[in-house]
């Protein structure tokens, strides 16, 4: 055997896509979901639609690539706010990225919606277009949109959501669509808002939640397969996995961080796998994970300003059960900053630093309750305060 410098390197620095899941596993409940809305596609003229949403990091778009990706002959086209201003956009943007794809309906999937969006538009179809569209059969064409980001579109692109939702793709010649929606934990929450949608409920939601630890073991120990270590036996390699596992705390986004940590570790061993101090990857895997938080942070108001009073409250909020409404979240941070504020003056922002936990994918709703999206991050908040105040 011999190791695999360069995927070493790939994994440890190179950038990864936000859809990219080098070592996918799991999400078998997910997947099923997917495939028995291909089925219902087919049996129904309106768009069927799933919304896959849940804390940040938990593997929401990398799970819609990887749908794509078993599915070779649905043609999968992702979809963004700027293709969803009216109906025409769409079609249009469901045309060029057709055009570009090598699956087996590809062809087909182009000149159907090149034939829609001149039907759609009232025009006279081409000598041309007419040949295409008796040439290229229909049967067996089925459609993916994949919207990503559900939990903030505008009124616009909802406006298109409900014209699939009640009419599905194209007037003339219906073909079998589902909508993959994908967003934080409040996306079910904000399309229900919109007239026409109130009926994606319950039924065609999936909250994502945390991998099992077999899983992020099992993803883990596929990359040291094929990275091949010196002197990587199967119980080397095993330990190294459930070493991974432990530091992701089920989390696909600090899976990743441990897989990159064990490769930087392998890199400067020369790829010796017993030579790896694992306390050493426990504290990197620590480090990313801290800096995700971070980042996580960078866009949440906290009151008066004070970042340190925002860390308190995500801090004491598993502490307590305060639920799911808005007002009594409200009341809680209140609570919390209540204990530090210096002053008699009402505290400021508590309500924007509700809405920015929320919008941010801090927190979320779940069983009746507030929680935090992702639950380590309390530890991480109360580590930042120990000894502040």
């Amino acid at each position: 055997m011999t190791f695999n410098a360069e995927l070493a390197q790939q994994i440890a620095f190179e950038d990864i896509p936000r859809d990219d899941a080098r070592y996918f596993e799991g999400r078998a409940k997910e997947i099923e979901e997917f495939k028995f809305s291909l089925n219902a596609s087919t049996r129904r003229a309106q768009a069927v639609f799933r919304i896959y949403q849940g804390a940040p990091g938990c593997g929401k778009t990398s799970l819609a690539a990887y749908l794509a990706k078993i599915n070779p002959d649905t043609v999968f086209i992702k979809l963004s706010d700027r293709h969803l201003t009216d109906f025409a956009s769409m079609m249009e943007r469901i045309k060029s990225a057709a055009s570009r794809q090598e699956g087996r309906y590809a062809v087909t999937a182009t000149h159907w919606t090149a034939v829609a969006i001149e039907r759609l538009a009232g025009r006279a179809l081409t000598e041309e277009l007419q040949k295409a569209a008796q040439e290229h059969s229909t049967d067996g064409l089925r459609f993916a949109l994949h919207v990503d980001e559900a939990h903030s579109l505008k009124n616009n692109a909802l406006d298109v959501l409900k014209e699939l939702h009640v009419g599905g793709l194209g007037e003339a010649d219906q073909i079998p669509c589902v909508v993959v929606l994908t967003g934080l934990g409040h996306a079910k929450e904000h399309i229900n808002r919109h007239p026409g949608l109130t009926r994606s409920g319950d039924s065609t939601t999936i909250n994502m939640t945390a991998m099992t630890s077999q899983e992020c073991a099992d993803s883990t120990m596929r990359m040291l397969t094929e990275l091949e270590p010196d002197e990587g036996s199967v119980a080397v390699r095993q330990s190294l996995s459930d070493l991974a596992a432990e530091a992701a705390f089920g989390w696909p986004r600090h899976l990743q961080s441990a897989q990159k940590s064990i490769c930087e570790a392998l890199i400067e061993a020369n790829g010796s796998a017993l030579a790896l101090d694992h306390n050493q990857i426990k504290a990197r895997c620590a480090e990313l994970r801290a800096e995700y938080y971070e980042e996580r942070m960078k866009d949440i108001i906290a009151p008066g300003g004070d970042d340190e009073l925002a860390q308190q409250i995500i801090a004491q909020l598993p502490k307590q059960a305060v639920r799911a409404s808005d007002w009594q979240l409200d009341e809680f941070c209140e609570q919390v900053v209540r204990k530090l504020w210096l002053s008699d003056k009402p505290i400021p922002d508590i309500e924007k630093t509700r809405e920015s936990f929320k919008e941010n994918g801090i927190v979320e709703r779940k069983d009746g309750v507030w929680a935090l999206s992702i639950p380590s991050m309390a530890a991480w908040a109360a580590q930042q305060l120990t000894g502040i105040r």
